[in-house]
This record gives C-alpha cells, structure tokens and sequence, in this order.
C-alpha cells in the first residue's frame, strides 16, 4: 500500500506573515490597502475528500475588522463543490491580521481573498 502524503499549499502558513489585498472607501473613491497576516494556520485535508482522492482548490472572500479579526467569508469560488468550504471557512475564521490603519484612523478592510488549495501527493 502506497503512503499518501498530504500537501496543502495556499497562500502563505502559519510560519510566516503575509500581506492580502483589500479595499476601503475614502470620500467615495474605493482605494486598495494592504493588510498584514499575523496567524494563518494551515487548514487540515478534510478526512471524506482524502478518501475518495479528491484535490481542489476554495477562494474565500471577508472582510478584516480594525482589531484584525476576520469578518463575514464567504466561499466565491471552488472547483470541488461540497469538498473543501467547510475547513476553508472553519480555518479562514481562525487567522488574525494587523489592526488595518489609513492615514492613523483604525478601519475596516474589504474585498480580501484568500486561496486554499488541496492536493494529494504520493511520494
């Protein structure tokens, strides 16, 4: 029986900050900031999708609150339908950012992204 082992890459790890794009509005024009990932952890192979072999990939979208917490993700697109949205929003819920700040004002960021993508390896 061959091993299967598990590679889950996707934007950046638990290990390392990143930095996500969003946006704000400023006097009605939409401006792109970025916002700092301070705790990303991985998400784990959820067990049914490893069963049937199944790989695939989940874009999340939310918005980071000014404590730089993540607020309201939702799936907007996947290629594995009913596979991998539960432990992207179950994981997505647990990252942290920086506390966003624009010209020193504390604000919400909208329109972030984050990828997570599932693959099976036999190596």
């Amino acid at each position: 029986m061959k091993y299967i082992s598990l590679l889950l890459v996707f934007l950046s790890t638990a290990l390392f900050s990143a930095t996500d794009r969003g946006t704000i509005v400023v006097d009605g024009e939409t401006v792109e900031v970025l916002v700092e990932r301070v705790y990303s952890p991985q998400a784990t192979y959820p067990r049914s999708a490893l069963r049937r072999g199944v790989e695939g990939f989940v874009v999340v979208e939310f918005a980071v609150s000014p404590e730089g917490e993540v607020i309201d993700p939702y799936v907007v697109e996947t290629d594995s339908p009913g596979s991998f949205e539960r432990t992207a929003m179950r994981t997505i819920r647990r990252w942290a950012y920086e506390p966003p700040v624009y010209n020193g004002v504390a604000v919400t960021v909208d329109d972030v992204k984050a990828r997570f993508t599932f693959r099976l390896s036999t190596d």
